[in-house]
C-alpha cells in the first residue's frame, strides 16, 4: 500500500507542488486573520459555575477589571515627600482626565480625599499631613507607605474583553500619564490587573515571533552542520516550512487565537516537524548510496520510512490530540494546533521532501556540474554511525547493564516527582523584574495589597434588612481573621447602610433610600457584591489555595437567610479554579494519551515485546522528565497541564523507529541486527532530537515565564525519551530476540 502511494508521489510530484502553493496562499491569507488572547477567563469553560458568576459580575456591575497607577518617590534629593503638593496636583489632573474616558467609572486617592476635605487641593504639605491625619490608621496606611515616599492611583474600568480595547484602553492610560505634570524625580508606574494584562499580551506577541525565528535559526545550524551542504539543508528544511506556514495559516482561518499555550506552536512544530524530514532525506541518500536512481531511492524512501514515520506521527498526534479531551478551552485550542501542524508537517515530508531531494541532485549535476556527493548521514562510513554502531555492540553483549542505568535514573526521578507543585496565575508567569511586576509587589509590601475577591450574593431583594445585617456579620468575621485570609478592608451595602444612619434599620424602605445610585447593588435588587481587598495573588499558589478555601469554607458556614445564595467570584477566583482543574486535567489527560498511544502501537505492530521495547522509552521518558520538573522547582501551569501527554506522543517515536529497522534487518537475516539498527537510524534520532529539542529550547528567549518552563520541560522530555530509547528499546529486543539469532563471529 505504502509502495503504491509512494509511486504515486514520485510520479505526480509537479501536480501535487501546485496543490502545495495553492495552500500556501491560502495560508498566507490566514495568517493576517491570527488574533491574540490574554483574557483568563477564556481560559476556563463557559458553563463553569465560576466563569458564569464572573460575567454575571461583569454585565450587572460594570467590573472589568482595574489599574493601579503606582506614584513613588525615584530622586529624594529632588522630592522629599510623596506629600509634596506639586505631587498631590499632578495625581488630581491626571484623574480628573482620566474620569473623561468612558471606560473609566471612578478614580481613588489622596488627592481626591484631599479636595472632600479641604473642599480644594492643598497648597503645603501641612494641609496633606492634616488630611492624612483625619483618616483612620489602616485606611492611610492603604493609601500612602509608612516612610511617604509612594502612594497609589486607583482606577476602576469598565471595558470590553478584547485584545483591540485591552491596547486602547492601556496606549490612553499610559499617554495620560506621560502628559502628567509631576516633578522630576518621581516615577510613575501603570500596573495591577490593566498593566500585567497588557504586558502578557505584548510579550505573547513579541515570544512568539522570537522563538519562531531562534528556532528556525538553531535548526538550520544543526542542518548545515550535519549535512555539509546549503543547497542540501533546504531538503528536509523547506517542507517544514511550508508546514509551519500551513499551521498559522490555519489557525487563523479557524479563528484559533494565540495565548499563552499556543503562541509556542510555531516554535515546536519548526523542531518537531523537521524530524519527519530529516529521516525521509536520511533514507532517500542511503538507498542512492547503495545504487538506486533517484526515483527508486525517492519510493524506497517513502514506503520504507513511511510506515515508521506513519506511526511516529500518529502516536504524537495521539498525544497532543489526547489534549482535546480536556475542558480547559486553551489546552483544547493547543491540542488543534498541534495536530494539525504535525500532520501538515508530515505530509509535506513525505509529499514535497522526495521531490526537492530529485530537484537537489538535478541542480548540482546539471547546473553546480558537480557528480558523486552523495552522503549518508547514518552511513556505515560516518563518525556518528561508528559510534553507535558500539553503542548497539555495547547493549548487544550487556542488556541487563543498560537497563540497570534506566532503572537507576528512573529512581533519581521518582523522587523529583514528589517535589511537584502547581502555579497557575498570570502574574506569575512575568518576569519579576519588570516594572509592573515590581511595583505591584512594591504595592503589596507597603499598601498590604490591592488585590480584590468579590463575594456575590444572589436573593429576591438583597434590600431585605436581615440579608443586610448578615452581610455585615460575614463582613466583621471576615476582617477578624485577616492574619489568616490577608484581608485588610472590605466593602458592602451594610457599610453604605451604616454609613447613612449609623446602624441597620429594620425599614426595607429606608435601606432602599440609602442604597440609592449604589454601584454595590443590581438594576432590580436581586444582586449585590462584598468586596474583600488584600494580597491575595503576592503569597505562594499553596497560600492563595488556603486563602480560597477560606473563602469557600466561611460561605458554607455563613448564617445568610433561607433563599439567599452566597458564591465566591472575580479574577482572583478564577484563577484558584483554573489551579484545580490543571491539578484534575493533567491526571486525565496523561492517563487518556498515553493509553491511545499504547493502543495505536499495539494495533500496528500486533507483538506485545516489541509493542514494549517501542513505548518504553516514553514512559520513562515522561517519568524523568517529571522528576526534573519536582527537582529543577517548575511547576505544573496551564500552559504545561498536558506535557505528559505530549512527551508521551513524541517519546514513543524513538523507539519506534529503532524497532522497525531493527525487524527489517531481522527479516532480511541479519546476523546482528541491534548494531545494524542503532548504527543506520541512531543518528537520525540524534539530529531529529536535537533540532526537535532546539525548537522547544528556542522559547527559552521569549521572556514569560510559562513559554520558558514549557520549552525547557518539553527539551528534557526529549532528551530523555531518546536516552531511554537508545538504552531500552535495544536491550528490550536482544533479550526477546537474541537467543533466535545465530551468533556471528564479530
Amino acid at each position: 500500500m505504502l509502495r503504491k502511494i509512494a509511486r504515486i508521489i514520485v510520479v505526480y510530484r509537479h501536480s501535487l507542488a501546485v496543490i502545495t502553493i495553492f495552500l500556501l496562499i491560502l495560508s498566507g491569507y490566514g495568517i493576517t486573520k491570527l488574533k491574540f488572547e490574554s483574557d483568563l477567563s477564556k481560559q476556563l469553560p463557559e458553563d463553569l459555575e465560576a466563569v458564569k458568576n464572573y460575567f454575571t459580575l461583569q454585565n450587572e456591575f460594570g467590573g472589568s477589571g482595574s489599574a493601579l497607577i503606582y506614584v513613588k518617590i525615584k530622586s529624594p534629593d529632588k522630592v522629599a515627600d510623596i506629600r509634596d503638593p506639586t505631587v498631590i496636583k499632578a495625581m488630581y489632573s491626571l484623574e480628573q482626565r482620566l474620569k473623561d474616558k468612558e471606560y473609566v467609572t471612578d478614580t481613588f486617592s489622596i488627592a481626591d480625599l484631599a479636595v472632600q476635605i479641604l473642599g480644594r487641593l492643598p497648597n503645603n504639605i501641612e494641609e496633606v499631613k492634616f488630611v492624612l491625619n483625619m483618616l483612620p490608621e489602616d485606611a492611610r496606611n492603604g493609601l500612602v507607605s509608612r516612610d511617604y515616599s509612594s502612594t497609589i492611583i486607583i482606577v476602576s474600568l469598565n471595558r470590553e474583553k478584547n485584545q483591540r480595547a485591552l491596547v486602547r484602553v492601556y496606549n490612553e492610560i499610559k499617554n495620560e500619564i506621560e502628559k502628567s505634570n509631576f516633578p522630576e524625580g518621581v516615577e510613575v508606574v501603570l500596573t495591577g490587573d490593566l498593566g500585567i494584562t497588557y504586558k502578557i499580551l505584548e510579550m505573547l506577541q513579541n515570544d512568539m515571533n522570537r522563538t519562531m525565528a531562534v528556532a528556525g535559526i538553531i535548526v538550520i545550524i544543526l542542518l548545515l552542520y550535519f549535512y555539509k551542504s546549503p543547497i542540501r539543508m533546504l531538503v528536509p528544511l523547506i517542507p517544514l516550512i511550508f508546514g509551519v506556514t500551513m499551521t498559522l495559516g490555519f489557525m487563523g482561518l479557524l479563528g484559533i487565537p494565540l495565548d499563552i499555550a499556543t503562541s509556542t506552536v510555531g516554535a515546536m512544530i519548526i523542531g518537531m516537524g523537521i524530524d519527519y524530514g530529516v529521516h525521509v532525506t536520511n533514507r532517500y541518500y542511503e538507498e542512492r548510496n547503495k545504487g538506486r536512481s533517484p526515483e527508486e531511492a525517492a519510493e524506497e524512501a517513502i514506503s520504507e520510512t513511511g510506515k515508521a514515520l506513519l506511526g511516529a506521527a500518529l502516536t504524537t498526534i495521539a498525544g497532543f490530540l489526547a489534549l482535546s479531551l480536556s475542558i480547559l478551552p486553551s489546552l483544547k485550542r493547543l491540542s488543534i494546533s498541534l495536530v494539525m501542524g504535525l500532520g501538515l508537517a508530515a505530509v509535506n515530508a513525505v509529499i514535497v521532501t522526495p521531490a526537492l531531494a530529485i530537484l537537489e541532485e538535478e541542480f548540482r549535476t546539471k547546473i553546480l556540474g558537480k557528480k558523486g556527493e552523495i552522503i549518508s548521514i547514518g552511513g556505515e562510513e560516518g563518525k556518528l554511525g561508528f559510534i553507535f554502531s558500539r553503542l548497539g555492540l555495547f547493549i548487544k553483549r550487556s542488556p541487563w547493564l543498560a537497563l540497570l542505568i534506566a532503572v537507576m535514573i528512573s529512581g533519581v526521578s521518582l523522587y523529583g516527582a514528589t517535589k511537584i507543585t502547581t502555579e497557575v496565575r498570570l502574574e506569575k508567569m512575568i518576569p519579576m523584574d519588570m516594572p509592573e511586576i515590581q511595583a505591584l509587589t512594591d504595592i503589596r509590601s507597603e499598601f498590604g495589597g490591592q488585590d480584590e475577591i468579590t463575594i456575590l450574593i444572589k436573593a429576591d431583594d438583597v434590600r431585605d434588612p436581615e440579608i443586610v445585617r448578615s452581610i455585615l456579620r460575614f463582613e466583621r468575621e471576615v476582617k477578624a481573621d485577616s492574619y489568616i485570609n490577608n484581608v485588610f478592608e472590605s466593602e458592602s451595602i451594610a457599610d453604605v447602610v451604616i454609613e447613612k444612619y449609623g446602624y441597620i434599620p429594620e425599614d426595607k424602605e429606608k435601606i432602599a433610600k440609602a442604597l440609592e445610585g449604589s454601584s454595590l447593588v443590581s438594576s432590580d435588587y436581586s444582586l449585590t457584591i462584598v468586596k474583600l481587598k488584600g494580597n491575595f495573588m503576592g503569597v505562594t499558589q499553596e497560600d492563595f489555595n488556603k486563602i480560597m478555601e477560606y473563602f469557600e469554607e466561611e460561605l458554607k458556614r455563613a448564617n445568610f437567610p433561607p433563599g439567599v445564595k452566597a458564591e465566591l467570584a472575580g479574577e482572583s477566583y478564577l484563577n484558584y479554579v483554573l489551579d484545580n482543574l490543571v491539578n484534575e486535567e493533567l491526571g486525565k489527560i496523561s492517563t487518556i494519551g498515553t493509553i491511545i498511544v499504547v493502543l495505536i502501537v499495539f494495533a500496528i505492530f500486533r507483538r506485545p515485546t516489541v509493542a514494549v521495547a517501542m513505548i518504553m522509552p516514553m514512559f520513562l521518558g515522561a517519568l524523568w522528565t517529571i522528576g526534573y520538573m519536582g527537582l529543577a522547582g517548575i511547576p505544573f501551569s496551564q500552559t504545561l497541564a498536558g506535557v505528559v501527554s505530549m512527551i508521551v506522543g513524541l517519546g514513543v517515536d524513538y523507539g519506534m523507529h529503532i524497532t522497525h529497522r531493527f525487524l527489517e534487518e531481522l527479516k532480511e537475516g541479519n546476523k546482528t541486527p541491534i548494531i545494524t539498527a542503532m548504527e543506520s537510524v541512531g543518528p537520525g534520532i540524534l539530529i531529529g532530537a536535537l533540532t526537535t529539542a532546539g525548537g522547544f529550547l528556542a522559547l527559552l528567549t521569549g521572556r514569560l515565564t510559562a513559554i520558558h518552563d514549557f520549552g525547557k520541560v518539553l527539551a528534557v522530555g526529549i532528551f530523555s525519551s531518546m536516552l531511554a530509547a537508545y538504552l531500552v528499546t535495544p536491550a528490550i529486543l536482544q533479550l526477546e530476540f537474541g537467543r533466535k539469532i545465530k551468533e556471528v563471529k564479530e
